[in-house]
């Protein structure tokens, strides 16, 4: 499929997913009774507390993420699995001094296939770029959708407050609790009101999580924290959420790697004949 028409298609879905947003908007602030209150949390009233709104927008980001990264799959995983420049260097060694082929031929064929490999390298880059702008949308649409439904629900118990917060601090010697911190001098950990939250708050929050996701929970494991806060597990869905988001944030990051280290097969943009691939062969021979 051509790369442009893809990425046509792509830019259709996607403003396609924020017109159905914007419509389901519209419907729930002109009617007597916004619906969206039976299915997000907070406040809906116009000129005052309109928590719940901040609710929806945050979706929306969240929605907004999730679109442009799946849009990144779609141009970069098929780009990856076709594997043009391995096909090229496997049919090199199988026409290099075979007969009934013409020379014409022979070259015509490289043409094509150093094409296509060029396209598919391009389709990857692409592909890799725009699935990095998602993630770094994903990271903001976490912090916000964190936010807003701590705000929305003052009451609830989204997070838990850690013992102490340790930034790169080393484990002290002797009795210490499983913080890394004396017994004596840890005070205890509790629950945290919503309304207490601050956004400073969850941007540490956040952090912590984008930190444990990429260097696999290495923070968690050596005591070295952000933030103060914790996710409450009693609290399933926000839990969930957290988990969905350092996985999301793990296969980006696998699978970055896994594209860049694929780079070096890019084919040379030069032309390159039959001739010199001859000449290369006897060279070796």
């Amino acid at each position: 499929m051509p790369k442009r028409f893809t990425g046509i298609r792509l830019l259709l879905i996607f403003v396609g997913i924020n017109l159905v947003m914007i419509f389901l908007l519209v419907t729930s602030m002109t009617s007597a009774h916004p619906w969206l209150a039976r299915v997000l949390p907070g406040h809906f009233e116009s000129g005052g507390d309109s928590s719940g709104y901040w609710v929806f927008f945050a979706l929306v980001l969240l929605i907004d993420a999730l679109t442009v990264m799946i849009a990144g799959l779609a141009m970069m995983l098929p780009a990856m699995l076709e594997g043009a420049s391995a096909d090229e260097r496997r049919l090199t060694r199988h026409l290099v001094d075979r007969g009934g082929v013409s020379e014409s031929a022979k070259e015509a064929i490289f043409v094509s296939l150093r094409e296509e490999a060029l396209a598919s390298h391009q389709q990857a880059a692409a592909g890799r770029a725009i699935l990095l702008v998602g993630t770094l949308f994903l990271v903001l649409a976490f912090f916000s959708v964190s936010l807003t439904f701590a705000r929305a629900v003052p009451n609830g118990n989204m997070f838990i407050e850690r013992p102490m917060a340790l930034l790169m601090a080393p484990i002290p010697l002797g009795k210490t609790s499983m913080t890394g911190v004396p017994d004596a001098a840890a005070p205890a950990a509790g629950l945290r009101l919503n309304a207490s939250v601050h956004g400073r708050d969850v941007a540490a929050f956040t952090v912590d999580q984008v930190a444990a996701a990429v260097v696999l929970n290495a923070p968690e494991i050596y005591g070295v924290h952000f933030s103060s806060l914790v996710h409450n597990p009693d609290d399933a869905l926000f839990t969930h959420f957290v988990f969905a988001f350092r996985t999301l944030i793990g296969f980006v990051l696998v699978l970055t790697i896994i594209s860049v280290l694929r780079r070096i097969q890019r084919p040379k943009a030069e032309k390159k004949t039959i001739e010199s691939v001859e000449a290369a062969a006897e060279e070796k021979s």
